[in-house]
């Protein structure tokens, strides 16, 4: 029995040893996954701009995403781009504003405290 019970010890003590290991971290972070868009990389809340991707905000049926300001303009242009928003009619609601954050990675948005890292939409 006291072999049996160190048996059983020493295969919980393997599993736990191969199922914690620590995240890479250093110069070469893990990427933030497959299908995500390079535009939403930071490393930094200061990386960060907050872009309505579409005609309308957010407050007013859009969406909002957070995006590296480098690719702000790119962004705001592909998805709502002047030529075909500036006939648009959208309700005047207010509501919160939304501030660029960087989690894991990737740029988002934070509205009321509520975090979100929604990604770019496919073209």
């Amino acid at each position: 029995m006291a072999r049996t019970l160190w048996i059983g010890l020493a295969i919980a003590t393997m599993a736990v040893l191969l199922g914690c290991q620590k995240p890479a971290t250093g110069p070469n972070p893990p990427h933030p996954g497959a299908g995500f868009d390079e535009r939403q990389e930071c490393t930094a809340d200061a990386d960060c701009v907050a872009v309505e991707i579409e005609c309308c905000d957010h407050c007013n049926g859009g969406t909002v995403v957070g995006v590296h300001r480098d690719s702000a303009d790119e962004v705001k242009q592909q998805y709502a781009p002047a030529s075909t928003c500036q006939n648009t009619a959208c309700t005047e609601m207010a509501c919160a504003q939304a501030v660029p954050i960087c989690r894991d990675q990737r740029c988002g948005v934070s509205i009321a405290g509520a975090e979100q890292l929604t990604p770019l939409p496919r073209p």
